[in-house]
């Protein structure tokens, strides 16, 4: 797409929130301030991957009606994944990391060998596998499945200090282990994504949007805030994270051209796939979070960027 028709303040967003999920990965702020952590680390960041599957949900809608399109941009993203996973799959060989060769297999099927790549391998596979019911119309169901989903998923994670382990143990154990796997995050994709999908088919807008990030965002913080106080186990499924997201995405729409860093959106896809190496390399040189995610940010976007001016050189 031409840079002059795209959304410039989505991709800068989106460059934005690759950034945070490092931060997330890194858990900045825990080592030195749990109010900084659970404002930042396990309240605002958390938008990130929402609003990425939002925004890949509502671009996605527009290919719907062309296969050949809705195929090329699957294949794109396997094809990025496939290069990144082949990697670390490489570095699993190496002594002292070596893993029996089926759970290398079922690990680069779900969550990829680093359990960060989760959200590409969703991605990809619930386009692949709900883009006939989008394309029906039927994104409003798949809302209220998605839904369910993540009510399951965050019993489990933001909610589960309401289950003690001695409180039906088996039950939990059994819990745990459904939404364990594929743990590419399904319960958030086919949300998500399919809100995307319904955002674009009906055309919504909202000149109310921002006044609603506001007050949604206030909502995040004050329940991840309580979960994690109760010793949730992560703060990835808060329920205030559904119209939060949905507000800055729907912000973001309404103020196109409001933000604008050349290449933002092409960038963030690679920050997210490149990080985990960064991130073992930031582990290397500091003890420290703020400076192991200043490395693994700044070595992150620079190799994104390297990679997005090769890429467009390669394309001319």
């Amino acid at each position: 797409m031409n840079t002059k028709h795209r959304n410039q303040t989505i991709d800068v967003l989106r460059l934005v929130f690759s950034l945070c999920i490092i931060g997330i990965h890194l858990n900045l702020f825990k080592d030195m301030n749990t109010g900084l952590f659970r404002i930042f680390t396990e309240g605002v960041f958390r938008i990130g991957v929402p609003f990425y599957f939002i925004t890949s949900g509502y671009f996605y809608a527009v290919k719907l009606h062309d296969r050949e399109k809705t195929d090329k941009y699957l294949l794109r993203l396997f094809r990025i994944y496939v290069i990144f996973e082949a990697v670390d799959l490489l570095a699993r060989f190496l002594p002292g990391r070596e893993k029996p060769p089926w759970f290398m297999l079922l690990r680069s099927f779900t969550t990829g060998q680093n359990q960060i790549y989760w959200y590409i391998i969703s991605l990809i596979l619930t386009c692949a596998v709900c883009r006939r019911a989008w394309k029906r119309g039927w994104a409003k169901y798949l809302i209220a499945a998605g839904g369910v989903l993540y009510l399951f998923a965050m019993t489990f994670v933001s909610y589960s200090w309401l289950f003690p382990k001695p409180f039906l143990a088996d039950i939990v154990r059994i819990h745990k282990v459904v939404w364990a796997w594929p743990q590419a995050g399904f319960n958030e994709s086919i949300l998500f994504l399919s809100i995307g999908v319904w955002l674009r088919q009906n055309n919504i807008r909202s000149k109310h949007a921002g006044i609603g990030v506001l007050v949604f965002t206030a909502a995040l913080l004050a329940e991840s805030w309580f979960c994690q106080s109760k010793g949730a186990a992560d703060a990835n499924c808060c329920l205030s994270l559904i119209p939060v997201s949905v507000c800055v995405f729907l912000w973001a729409l309404n103020h196109p051209d409001t933000i604008h860093i050349p290449h933002a959106g092409k960038m963030s896809l690679y920050v997210y796939m490149i990080h985990p190496y960064t991130n073992y390399l930031s582990y290397m040189m500091s003890n420290v979070s703020v400076v192991r995610y200043l490395i693994s940010a700044g070595l992150s976007v620079i190799c994104a960027f390297l990679i997005v001016m090769q890429r467009n050189k390669a394309e001319v």
